[in-house]
């Protein structure tokens, strides 16, 4: 109960004083803001230090226990005991070690994982494609007309679906992106709103 009683009128009010620097002209006002992202910077390292200890100790005690995945947490802990043992030995994130081991590791484990998710998506695109509703037949229309305009054997089907195609995109497809644009702002706006005023507390969890 005390630390919520503290939690909530500190976060309103660094809230209040970030929000207000937006609108403020004030040199003390900003190097007060500037201090305080700052500190919140520092805040969300030792956070993150604190993730990377737990996920180590999650992994440590799935290894004593030998579950039957301890092989993957094996795998884990190695490599981020090497990762942190180069980071530190070559002088950090920055060194050419590092960017070596990034563009050596990391690289093609995003390609590799991006190419499972071309599969998924075939997958996903076959399971919609099945007309069941006016609704559906209208998304399987509209997405032949941008595939077939996309590509050179649509104009050679029919000269026109290239501007059909771009109409697609800037009329019905611009209106839905504004539209869930605009839901995302106003979504934002009042989640900051309930945290400014007390109502929603997040950080008293």
């Amino acid at each position: 109960m005390l630390g919520r009683l503290v939690s909530v009128p500190v976060a309103m009010g660094v809230g209040l004083l970030v929000l207000a620097s937006y609108f403020v002209t004030d040199v003390q006002l900003d190097a007060l803001v500037s201090g305080l992202v700052y500190s919140a910077s520092v805040v969300a390292a030792f956070a993150l230090l604190l993730g990377l200890v737990n996920l180590a100790r999650f992994h440590l005690a799935r290894v004593r226990t030998r579950s039957p995945e301890s092989i993957y947490s094996i795998v884990l802990i190695g490599a981020l005991a090497a990762t942190l043992a180069l980071g530190f030995i070559s002088g950090g994130p920055n060194s050419q070690w590092m960017q070596h081991l990034f563009d050596s590791v990391l690289f093609p484990l995003q390609a590799a994982i991006y190419s499972l998710l071309a599969f998924f998506i075939v997958t996903a695109t076959y399971r919609t494609f099945r007309v069941r509703s006016v609704e559906t037949a209208l998304f399987v229309i509209f997405a032949v007309v941008v595939l077939l305009g996309q590509t050179p054997a649509g104009i050679l089907l029919w000269d026109a679906l290239p501007m059909i195609k771009d109409w697609i995109f800037d009329v019905p497809v611009l209106a839905g992106t504004r539209g869930i644009l605009m839901g995302v702002a106003l979504g934002s706006l009042a989640t900051g709103m309930r945290v400014l005023v007390g109502v929603g507390r997040p950080y008293a969890d």
